[in-house]
């Protein structure tokens, strides 16, 4: 799955490497609901969580379209 960000962003990734992004490519997604965590496994900045704990209670039954607007939400921050 290919996410479009609403401009270029920077971030630093792991191992720390600043990039510029304007796009990014989502290769895996993971629930891990004894964890309570969703973690998604990114081409351009590797792992990145979007929920966990409380957060992944709250999201409940998550979709692709959450996945897109929570990433896009996290890298625009």
């Amino acid at each position: 799955m290919k996410i479009s960000l609403a401009g270029a962003v920077t971030r630093v990734t792991r191992p720390a490497e600043t990039v510029t992004l304007s796009e990014v490519s989502v290769l895996r997604m993971i629930d891990k609901p004894g964890e309570k965590l969703v973690v998604v496994q990114t081409d351009e900045v590797g792992e990145i969580i979007l929920w966990e704990g409380a957060a992944y209670d709250a999201i409940g039954q998550w979709t692709d379209l959450d996945v897109q607007t929570r990433l896009i939400e996290i890298l625009s921050a």
